[in-house]
């Protein structure tokens, strides 16, 4: 039973998933996160190839993140995940991430059981069948509410999707919009960190696809989003702060 009601890993920060500020980078928090939810299904025998078989395959919808400050290079984190019950066709879950017994990171995420091969949406009832977690309803204040990014945002630039972008859902992979959002971010990056960040997956991006980024800053908080021929791709927002240089070289050291 405590498998299934939290399941807790731990894991250290490489030199490769720091970015210029010897912070961990916001697609990395990202993908741990995603691998960590993964390993409870692994553990629990709903591995992604047994539930491909079986024709299903769960699509993150957004995912909200709320950032006391980001862990650093060679830091041990200890994440908790929390399948946390529906919302219509969406499964909740967050994630708690520790350092030193601090709470630094809090993820809520959303997603959906989706047909393997169409992608459409598929009722929850069809994953909850396995029988493992049970059909609990989160509370409406923790539902997440997608971005809403008004139109004529100024274009900031375009990002192709490569073939080395795609997953084994054959688009872009969630993770990789962390690094998209703070590689367009206005103004740039540089000496600023990440407060909240919330990114909204609206149409999954494949192969060729080239996403038109259009963000802006609006008292204080990023907005953004991304079109391809097919339609608006992600919306996405983030507050931040200004880092000063001893700040950042006190995180460097």
């Amino acid at each position: 039973m405590e498998q299934i009601n939290e399941y807790t890993r731990e894991v250290r920060v490489a030199s490769y998933e720091v970015g210029a500020q010897s912070v961990l980078r916001l697609s990395v928090l990202l993908r741990m996160c995603q691998e960590t939810s993964e390993r409870q299904l692994d553990l629990l025998g709903l591995s992604y190839e047994k539930m491909r078989a079986d024709g299903i395959v769960f699509l993150i919808i957004t995912n909200r993140v709320k950032i006391k400050r980001m862990p650093r290079h060679n830091e041990t984190l200890t994440i908790q995940t929390h399948p946390r019950g529906t919302i219509g066709a969406q499964f909740y879950r967050d994630f708690k991430i520790y350092c030193g017994g601090e709470l630094i990171v809090d993820v809520m995420q959303s997603s959906i059981a989706a047909d393997a091969n169409t992608h459409k949406v598929l009722r929850p009832k069809q994953f909850l069948q396995y029988g493992i977690f049970t059909d609990e309803k989160i509370s409406a204040d923790e539902k997440n509410e997608r971005t809403t990014v008004p139109d004529g945002l100024p274009l900031v630039g375009e990002r192709v999707i490569r073939y080395s972008d795609l997953d084994y859902n054959q688009h872009l992979n969630n993770t990789i919009y962390g690094d998209i959002l703070t590689d367009f971010l206005p103004g740039g990056a540089d000496g600023k960190r990440y407060i909240e960040a919330q990114i909204d997956y609206v149409n999954e991006s494949v192969l060729g696809d080239v996403l038109k980024i259009y963000a802006c800053e609006e008292n204080n908080r990023i907005l953004m989003k991304g079109v391809h021929s097919r339609g608006c791709g992600f919306t996405a927002s983030a507050v931040l702060s200004t880092i000063n240089e001893n700040t950042v070289e006190n995180l460097r050291n």
